[in-house]
């Protein structure tokens, strides 16, 4: 039985994993939050390994305030880039197998159409060089290891742009949203599930960085019009600029990936988003976890 542990539990794609855990009992995880595994403290790994020995790590430890990193830049690297750094000494030590997560951010968004894992980075922000400083020590390591990079990432869990507008529309009558930035959002639980159903594919580590999203392409604007209708909701939504919503840091135009590789590789049918959301939704509303 192939054992995993994964770090950053609290957070949203901690949960994620935590939330189909159950549909994998050919998988032994071990969930640990920052109290009792801290990956910017290796013996928090040494002690927690010696009680409970595991074959791979799937990070999920991550900063992800993208705004408040342009003046945590210390921070953000210590997390993003040091920690991983710290995992990948572990594993290589140990002889273990390490999935880490990136994100959209390591792109500049000015190509006009979708990213391949091999485009040349060129982040915009401190976030998004800190994100870049992960993958670039994950790169070098010497461990069986993976990095997927991640976009618009939503679910029931943490903070994320779904439940923003799902809390915003119960009480504004208005939103605006800007409508000049795209992508493709990618849900947890789908990601989640993609990589249990595929921890023993012996194509898992074909290659060392996929993207993981689903389509169609989209905008922000077009998004939460989708999540206003979807729950039932009168707030109207308003189309704006990019310009007309200042915010710390730079985010790119365009964060749309493409993730043929992925689907070929590992046989995946990514299910649109709009299904996605109707999932996430209605979690949601069951379990009013807003």
């Amino acid at each position: 039985m192939p054992s995993y542990l994964v770090t950053g539990a609290g957070g949203q794609l901690g949960q994620c994993f935590q939330a189909v855990a159950s549909e994998y009992p050919e998988h032994q995880l071990f969930f640990v939050n920052r109290s009792e595994v801290n990956i910017l403290e290796t013996q928090t790994l040494s002690n927690y390994y010696e009680q409970f020995p595991f074959e791979g790590i799937i990070n999920c430890a991550a900063y992800t305030q993208v705004d408040q990193a342009q003046i945590e830049a210390q921070q953000a690297f210590k997390i993003n880039a040091e920690g991983v750094q710290n995992l990948i000494e572990f594993s290589e030590n140990k002889n273990l197998k390490l999935i880490h997560f990136s994100s959209d951010f390591v792109f500049d968004g000015t190509k006009e159409s979708s990213y391949l894992e091999t485009d040349t980075s060129n982040p915009l922000s401190v976030y998004g060089e800190s994100k870049l400083g992960g993958e670039l020590v994950l790169a070098k390591s010497d461990c069986q290891s993976l990095c997927v990079r991640v976009s618009w990432l939503f679910s029931p869990f943490g903070k994320n742009f779904v439940k923003t507008i799902l809390n915003a529309s119960q009480s504004r009558n208005e939103l605006e949203i800007v409508d000049d930035q795209f992508g493709k959002p990618s849900y947890g639980i789908d990601l989640a599930r993609a990589l249990l159903t595929n921890l023993d594919n012996a194509n898992l580590f074909t290659y060392s960085t996929y993207h993981f999203a689903q389509g169609p392409k989209t905008n922000w604007y077009e998004f939460a019009i989708k999540i206003v209708s979807q729950a039932g909701s009168r707030c109207k939504v308003k189309p704006i600029p990019s310009s007309a919503y200042p915010s710390a840091a730079i985010r790119p135009l365009n964060a749309v990936l493409d993730t043929q590789q992925i689907e070929k590789t590992l046989s995946l049918s990514l299910r649109n988003w709009e299904s996605a959301l109707t999932d996430c939704i209605n979690r949601i509303q069951k379990s009013e976890i807003i």
